[in-house]
């Protein structure tokens, strides 16, 4: 018995010799092998998870094993290349048409009445999708010139013209904002949707957050030349702002956010509030938010935009002038996801915009390597039909230029920073400019292309508008990566 024992105090001893020596091993590993400090990911424009700081409470409560487990699998070896592979597989699984899309549509019309009581039996079933071009106004004809009187028999001398200079275009001055008292704002700002007298905050920002914000913005607009201007704006999300609708005494929205950014920025900064420009044109019922995706509409991109380019001294011309092609109905990603039997009763109208001039597309894949794509491309993302522009919010440097002028001749360039909000603004910007370039920070690779400052000075950017849904400027990393980027 004796010897048992001394037998099992040993395998005792020895297995906890080798726990202490595996312990020992893995805290070497952790604190000599794993990087500690942040890492931004150019490939994917997001910080990765940083490693977790071990203390016995997270041990015991769990956090510590859940904060390895995203470190890990963050930094695991060829993850990048992993990434690269499952990319490539989603674009090759992504081969699909337009006529796929209405395939799809009535597939899950089907699906739904196979669901039965899941949904109401009296909801109307929308018919296949169709498109309808609407031809641009033509121009009224120049009227016929009238003739010339007949000229005296007694010549008139003749004045030689005296050369003149070509006056050059001074930029006007941006009035200056003034100091600004950042302790008279309070520390949580809001864009507030208005129930009579109740208002409901429906998006929040800190002080804090809105100045570090601002820093990046100045940035940005400290590239431009004089009279360049820095003009933004974040759209709320559709779900947001059709809330409003459902009130009982619906007054509008309003914004905090805006006009603090507006007091703490550059002068050449200008900040514009979405939520206050559609508010009315909502509460009237102009179509200016989808019902069945999260995006506003061209119509309601048309409005802000417009102000924005009046602050830059450009005017559009009106809303129906430009060509474009209707599609009805139209279920965009909110249908998409959630197949609501309320939002197939009542689909959308999608209206699909092109320039009044000739225009080109080239996308860069590095500063001197690109394609060219149409403006319109119509097999791209067919279950998304909203971003069909440029064929969809990806790429690194997209590029529309004119093409009814020699290249040599662009004169008037602007950067437009943008996310999936931005792309039906196109037809806008290549309205007033010879050149929009287009750059979301989600998809840029500044390992191919290089720093976005570099870029802006070398293509001449005059102006630069953000354009960006509040999901992707409030939630997730698109700023962050708009710095890294810089």
């Amino acid at each position: 018995m004796a010897k048992k024992r001394s037998k099992r105090k040993s395998l005792i001893l020895t297995a906890a010799a080798c726990l202490v020596l595996l312990l020992l091993l893995a805290a070497a590993v952790y604190e000599l092998l794993l990087p500690a400090g942040p890492v931004f990911s150019d490939r994917e424009n997001r910080m990765l998870a940083e490693k977790p700081a071990f203390s016995w409470k997270a041990f015991f409560d769990g956090s510590f094993a859940d904060d390895l487990e995203k470190y890990l699998a963050d930094r695991f070896p060829g993850r990048m290349g992993f990434i690269d592979f499952t990319r490539q597989l989603r674009q090759v699984g992504s081969l699909a048409t337009w006529e796929d899309y209405a395939q799809v549509a009535e597939n899950n019309v089907e699906m739904m009445e196979d669901m039965g009581d899941l949904f109401e039996d009296d909801v109307m079933v929308t018919p296949r999708p169709t498109r309808t071009p609407i031809p641009a106004p033509t121009p009224t004809d120049t009227p016929a010139a009238t003739e010339m009187p007949a000229l005296e028999d007694t010549p008139s001398p003749v004045e030689t013209p005296q050369p003149t200079e070509t006056p050059v275009p001074t930029p006007t001055p941006r009035p200056t904002k003034g100091p600004v008292d950042v302790e008279s704002f309070p520390r949580e700002m809001h864009l507030y949707l208005l129930d009579g007298t109740k208002k409901n905050a429906a998006i929040s920002r800190s002080r804090n957050q809105l100045y570090s914000e601002s820093s990046l913005f100045n940035a940005y607009a400290s590239l431009l030349p004089e009279g360049g201007i820095f003009a933004l704006t974040i759209v709320p999300n559709s779900i947001r702002a059709t809330r409003l609708l459902s009130y009982s005494d619906p007054q509008g929205m309003t914004s905090e956010i805006e006009p603090f950014l507006q007091a703490v920025t550059a002068d050449n900064v200008a900040v514009f509030s979405t939520a206050d420009r559609l508010s009315e044109p909502l509460i009237r019922g102009e179509y200016v938010f989808f019902r069945s995706d999260m995006h506003w509409t061209p119509y309601g991109a048309y409005l802000v935009v417009s102000d924005m380019l009046a602050e830059a001294g450009e005017t559009l011309p009106p809303y129906d002038a430009f060509p474009k092609t209707q599609e009805y109905p139209f279920l965009g990603t909110l249908y998409r996801d959630s197949l609501n039997k309320q939002m197939e009763a009542n689909p959308d109208t999608l209206d699909i915009l092109t320039p009044l001039r000739p225009v080109r597309v080239r996308r860069y894949t590095t500063p001197q390597k690109y394609e060219e794509v149409p403006f319109i491309e119509e097999n791209a993302n067919p279950r998304d039909r909203y971003t069909v522009y440029l064929g969809g919010a990806n790429g690194n440097w997209t590029v529309v230029e004119r093409t009814d002028i020699p290249e040599e001749q662009i004169q008037k360039t602007c950067l437009v920073i943008s996310d999936s909000y931005g792309l039906c603004t196109m037809p806008f910007f290549a309205q007033v400019y010879d050149r929009v370039i287009l750059y979301d920070s989600r998809y840029y690779e500044k390992y191919a292309m290089g720093a976005v400052s570099d870029l802006i000075e070398s293509w001449g950017v005059q102006d630069i508008y953000l354009v960006a849904g509040e999901g992707n400027v409030y939630e997730k990393h698109f700023l962050a990566a708009c710095s890294h980027q810089y």
